[in-house]
């Protein structure tokens, strides 16, 4: 089976794939995809004892842990690494299990074909923090956007087969639905138009990204994923709730379902491991629009969630 996760940053994230409900049951014949943002290869002197260990831990792991990369990662190291063809197309090799998926290749896993195109903007460092000098070549790199050849490869490999793949694996969005996650806090760039055009003119059954540290469906096949772990081909509204993932997070606006009512409201509180008596989903506390009511803040359980709502 092939399954789809966001943003791992090194060690900050990555704390996910232990001891879940998922990755518990993924075997030698899995496949795991990170959507960017792996952050195991980070430091921009060498590789570091935090990132030693987990890519140790990774390639230990009995599925094979491959990514695509986001703006987060230290592009001069990735790309000194070796590099081999990998079902169907290029990767730099991590570890003997551990895979970066290069920009604009087309891999073919498990009879699926998958196009992955990595690379996005960062929006907490770099230009749009005034390039500092204790940020430019140690913790941002130009080489975060794609360049002209990495996209031209990529549409020549589409173009190859037909403009038709099962599956697309990107860090960002195409602009169109960026604006939708982000609401315009962040600007179009050459990464977005491009998946723009892709879009418009690639035929696929379903579109994965990260970067946008929520899990979300954006359309009716394109979805956004951090913290849960799914099936490719499934929607994060068909993914199982899982202890440890929940799948909104603090501030997020929720239309939630309280007493045979629908009621609109704003997460003040997660509880990812359940309640002190309820442990069998995450819980969470919701600060009711309508202030006027008893019963200003509820507990609900994330089936009680029906979706992430735009209005704030």
């Amino acid at each position: 089976m092939i399954y789809v996760t966001g943003d791992t940053h090194g060690s900050i994230d990555i704390r996910k794939l232990l001891d879940n409900e998922v990755t518990d049951q993924m075997t030698e014949k899995d496949t795991l995809i990170i959507c960017g943002d792996f952050g195991l290869v980070w430091n921009w002197k060498k590789e570091v004892h935090d990132e030693k260990k987990w890519l140790k831990w990774l390639d230990r792991r009995p599925w094979t842990t491959v990514f695509a990369d986001g703006n987060h990662e230290c592009f001069p190291r990735l790309y000194s690494y070796p590099v081999k063809e990998w079902n169907g197309g290029r990767v730099h090799v991590i570890r003997p299990k551990v895979l970066h998926l290069m920009r604009g290749e087309i891999f073919n896993i498990e009879g699926s074909s998958i196009f992955v195109m990595g690379g996005a903007s960062s929006h907490d460092r770099g230009p749009v923090k005034g390039n500092t000098d204790a940020v430019i070549g140690r913790g941002w790199w130009p080489e975060e956007l794609p360049s002209e050849e990495e996209m031209a490869n990529g549409l020549r490999n589409l173009e190859a087969h037909g403009n038709k793949v099962d599956y697309i694996i990107t860090h960002c969005l195409p602009t169109t639905y960026q604006d939708i996650v982000k609401r315009g806090e962040f600007k179009p760039d050459s990464i977005t138009d491009y998946l723009e055009e892709i879009q418009k003119t690639v035929s696929y059954r379903h579109w994965y990204s990260g970067h946008y540290h929520v899990n979300i469906d954006v359309g009716e096949n394109i979805t956004v994923v951090f913290s849960r772990i799914i099936q490719i081909g499934d929607a994060i509204s068909e993914s199982a709730t899982i202890l440890g993932s929940p799948k909104y997070r603090k501030q997020d606006a929720v239309l939630i379902e309280y007493e045979g009512e629908q009621l609109l409201g704003t997460v003040k509180d997660v509880m990812p491991w359940g309640t002190i008596l309820k442990h069998d989903e995450p819980y969470y506390d919701i600060e009711l629009f309508d202030t006027g009511r008893k019963k200003p803040v509820v507990t609900v359980r994330e089936t009680q969630v029906i979706e992430k709502s735009l209005i704030k």
